[in-house]
């Protein structure tokens, strides 16, 4: 019956799941140092400038065919929290609640992330290897929304990982303006982030699932 419980939750949830992974695993793959080696470097670097300085709250919106997701990311380190209207995700490092909201009813899981489960949850598996998991390009200056940026692409170096290619856009401030990412399956999401903060302190109970806050119809514990 665990099993299944564990499979539902993945199957259910893994898109929007690794949806949240990838975004903090371009922030901390940003938050990381990293020697500048050509172009690309450089403007991931001068990214990575707005992000090395205590906590990050980030807000964005998802758009994909058929669906708009706006959240908020809170970070600190490898503590994250993913939080949408139909999906909050608290990770302390070691724990992980996942909280559903469907039709009024909320379904709470709860587990320690495997190897195999951070594939899709954990960004620091790739961040710790992304030179050995990613080719990096430089793809020039691009207009969005009639802004100017500079592009650059990370394309994985096999099948086997969760983000298949991904195109980083970054305003001449530093400041990132959109990621494009295409899944494995081909599957193209577009990520806009619409305000970035840094620098700041959150209290330790943030990266953890708060019951008085957010009530939970059922719990299924995997741990």
């Amino acid at each position: 019956m665990i099993d299944n419980m564990h499979t539902s939750i993945h199957t259910h949830s893994r898109k929007r799941t690794t949806i949240g992974a990838i975004i903090c695993l371009i922030m901390l793959f940003f938050a990381s140092p990293a020697s500048a080696q050509g172009v690309a470097e450089v403007w991931l670097n001068k990214a990575a400038e707005k992000l090395r300085n205590k906590g990050t709250e980030i807000t964005f919106r998802i758009k994909e065919e058929g669906m708009r997701i706006s959240g908020k990311l809170l970070m600190d380190g490898n503590k994250f929290v993913y939080d949408t209207e139909e999906m909050k995700i608290w990770y302390d490092g070691t724990t992980q609640w996942t909280l559903q909201m469907r039709d009024g009813y909320n379904e709470l899981y709860i587990n320690n992330p495997t190897a195999e489960d951070q594939q899709s949850i954990n960004p620091y598996l790739l961040l710790n290897n992304y030179k050995e998991n990613f080719t990096i390009t430089d793809g020039g200056e691009k207009s969005i929304g009639g802004n100017l940026t500079h592009m650059v692409t990370l394309k994985a170096n096999n099948d086997r990982q969760e983000i298949k290619n991904l195109n980083i856009y970054i305003a001449s401030d530093g400041m990132l303006s959109l990621l494009e990412i295409i899944a494995p399956d081909g599957h193209p999401y577009k990520i806009e982030i619409r305000s970035m903060r840094n620098g700041l302190t959150f209290p330790k109970s943030t990266f953890t699932y708060q019951s008085e806050s957010y009530s939970a119809d059922e719990v299924i514990d995997l741990r």
